[in-house]
């Protein structure tokens, strides 16, 4: 894969921040089975569904982790054993050498790549998309066309960079509406009026429909282009190198597409 696109996390990430979980341990579908496998502790969230998550049951369920269980039953060197834990604590328990790999959807950004070392294989889409409700009238396409109108916006993301920038260079056009609201209060803002616009990966679009029975609708072209990866300590190459192989090896076989449409509703691998 080329140059990783610099963008930060979406508004669905995001808002696990204000969740708070427990650690919990579990190990993959292949522990045990070569008794001179490496241990490789993951680091990955607990709230985050359908990518991270514990089931009724405490369990660690989600599309993140049944990926890398993939990924172990292709790696006999190595085998997985996760520790879910809140959000925030993700990266700095891979800083201190607690977890070797983290997962949780991490798209890339100039700040993280300088600390961490990330995948070159991403594993799950996760471009933007100007988007709006159907009832407001034709989809935005293209930024000229926010002009003079208002937009939810993350504040210290790259996309509200990337808005912020384009005002810089047209004398202000678009109203930019800073917040950290998400899903309901997202979805209603976008139909009374608080917004006319959101930037949202077509995944929370499409969830966004199916949760709360709305009708948004996303640009044909995205606003950003990028996937989302796995993330290492800064020289563990070996590590990456046999993951994002073994990635390879299941996207070519269409298995990562068939776990996408299991679990996320369709394919967003691609």
């Amino acid at each position: 894969m080329g140059k990783h696109k610099k963008w930060l996390v979406s508004l669905g990430i995001l808002s696990t921040l204000v969740f708070s979980g427990c650690g919990r341990e579990a190990e993959s579908a292949t522990a045990g089975n070569n008794e001179d496998a490496e241990t490789v502790i993951v680091g990955t969230g607990n709230v985050y569904q359908p990518f991270v998550y514990l089931d009724e049951n405490n369990e660690l369920q989600g599309y993140d982790v049944e990926v890398l269980k993939a990924v172990d039953e292709k790696l006999p060197q190595y085998h997985f054993q996760f520790e879910s834990m809140e959000f925030k604590n993700i990266l700095t328990s891979l800083s201190a050498g607690k977890v070797r790999l983290a997962a949780h959807q991490y798209a890339y950004n100039e700040e993280r790549g300088a600390k961490y070392l990330f995948g070159e294989v991403g594993y799950n889409n996760y471009s933007h998309h100007i988007v709006n409700d159907a009832s407001q009238g034709e989809a935005y396409q293209t930024l000229d066309e926010l002009a003079g109108k208002k937009v939810f916006v993350v504040p210290g993301t790259e996309v509200a960079a990337i808005l912020e920038a384009y005002n810089q260079e047209n004398e202000d056009q678009i109203e930019l509406v800073y917040t950290d609201a998400a899903g309901e209060i997202l979805v209603k803002g976008l139909q009374n009026g608080t917004a006319d616009a959101a930037v949202l990966t077509q995944y929370d679009t499409n969830k966004y429909n199916e949760q709360f029975n709305v009708t948004l609708q996303a640009s044909d072209e995205t606003i950003t282009n990028d996937k989302t990866f796995f993330v290492y300590e800064k020289g563990d190459e070996e590590l990456q190198k046999a993951v994002d192989g073994a990635l390879q090896e299941l996207i070519d076989e269409g298995k990562l597409e068939k776990l996408s449409e299991e679990i996320l509703g369709a394919d967003y691998t691609k």
